[in-house]
């Protein structure tokens, strides 16, 4: 698995991510929505794992994944 920072988080809802604070995974999954500033990203519900919201200014950094094996949508 091929893996990137992204400093830009203007990122396409879709998008599969990883998200790292302190060099560390804190939650990997797919890009609900950002803000029109682009410095705060949601990343949608997972089954059991609700909708989360990470923020550039807590130091929350996202990588990129190659994504696929994984093309499922998100859930409606």
């Amino acid at each position: 698995m091929t893996q990137s920072r992204l400093d830009n988080w203007a990122l396409m809802p879709g998008t599969l991510v990883e998200i790292r604070r302190k060099g560390r995974h804190v939650r990997a999954g797919r890009v609900d929505a950002v803000s029109l500033d682009a410095e705060l990203l949601w990343l949608a519900n997972d089954g059991a794992v609700p909708r989360q919201l990470f923020e550039k200014a807590e130091g929350h950094e996202v990588w990129s994944c190659d994504a696929v094996a994984d093309e499922r949508p998100l859930p409606v």
